[in-house]
């Protein structure tokens, strides 16, 4: 890896996350363990052989570690160290500080722990402040468990069998309006405006309650405001 050479704090934080995907592989392992084949699933931009020198150059800086499952996963996975996991509010003011720059979003990538970690973002406490919801986001094999309560929000990815532990307070088992789509699709109705009874009818997505509790649930989210000379 190259280096600044630089004393200051940031260039060496940039001597370790600083290298060309190490922070999407990080962004993917927010929400727990990842295996190979998931990060290049979810980071269809990146070459093989990049994806697992960042891999071998996390780990080795201690950002990351690779575990085996237990049966009946039996996978070897990446997962964060806690040093790494300190890396989340930054990832989260890095996501809004980039709120308004143009994107261009049915051209480019955007994962399933992209839509999880955009949606802590831009949580809206104040317009969330009587809000009790209880949605699941069926994102293909990715899985999460969302909840708003007392002006609180947390999401969690539902782990497969042998997986790993859930973030604290979600389960599989209890009820939930569930929201089968993509990570786009989503995106469009909590920041597009789309109506979600209108994207059941006409998308890819189903969903299992009312719609109103999908824009409900939109309605909790709200993109900051741009500051003065940010793009509009």
């Amino acid at each position: 890896m190259r280096s600044y050479s630089d004393a200051c704090g940031i260039t060496r934080a940039l001597d370790v996350i600083g290298e060309r995907w190490a922070l999407p592989v990080v962004r993917e392992l927010i929400f727990g363990p990842r295996r190979y084949s998931d990060l290049a699933a979810a980071l269809p931009g990146v070459s093989t052989n990049i994806l697992g020198s960042r891999l071998k150059e996390l780990v080795g800086a201690g950002v990351i570690y690779k575990r085996r499952l237990s049966p009946p996963a039996a996978a070897t996975v990446y997962q964060l160290t806690p040093w790494g996991a300190e890396l989340e509010p930054i990832l989260i003011s890095l996501g809004r500080w980039a709120a308004h720059t143009p994107v261009e979003l049915e051209e480019q990538s955007f994962s399933a722990s992209s839509f999880a970690l955009s949606l802590r973002t831009t949580f809206d406490a104040q317009a969330a402040r009587e809000a009790h919801l209880h949605l699941k986001f069926l994102m293909g094999e990715d899985i999460f468990d969302a909840r708003i309560h007392q002006a609180s929000f947390s999401i969690g990815r539902i782990p497969e069998q042998g997986g790993g532990t859930p973030d604290a307070g979600h389960s599989a088992g209890s009820a939930a309006t569930s929201v089968h789509a993509d990570p786009k699709t989503l995106a469009a109705i909590v920041y597009g405006g789309l109506d979600p009874a209108e994207a059941s009818r006409e998308t890819h997505v189903h969903i299992d309650g009312s719609p109103a509790t999908v824009t409900a649930f939109a309605h909790c989210f709200t993109l900051p405001t741009p500051p003065m000379g940010a793009p509009a």
